[in-house]
């Protein structure tokens, strides 16, 4: 199997793995339930925390701290590296 092949299946078996957790189980791990008056500003939203191991990320609505669910963020990893891998075997593929 060449080296865009493999790409295209892990980009393709993560981007299956998240949506189908998308949909299941959801994206929020955690979230505080805090009462925030007045509609919410897209400006107000923010990342406030971002770790490489494990993979979390949490954000802010201006009121409410939310953490990403781990395995949703697992297989979005998956499908990035696969695009890049993917990438990386047809540049290789154009080049010979």
């Amino acid at each position: 199997m060449s080296l865009r092949h493999a790409g295209a299946t892990l980009f393709g078996a993560g981007l299956l793995v998240c949506t189908v957790l998308l949909v299941t189980i959801g994206p929020i791990a955690a979230a505080t339930e805090a009462f925030c008056p007045g509609p919410r500003r897209l400006a107000e939203f923010a990342v406030t925390g971002v770790r490489a191991w494990p993979p979390t990320l949490t954000y802010t609505d201006g009121c409410n701290e939310i953490l990403l669910r781990p395995s949703v963020l697992w297989s979005a990893v998956a499908a990035a590296g696969g695009l890049l891998l993917a990438g990386v075997g047809q540049a290789l593929v154009q080049r010979a």
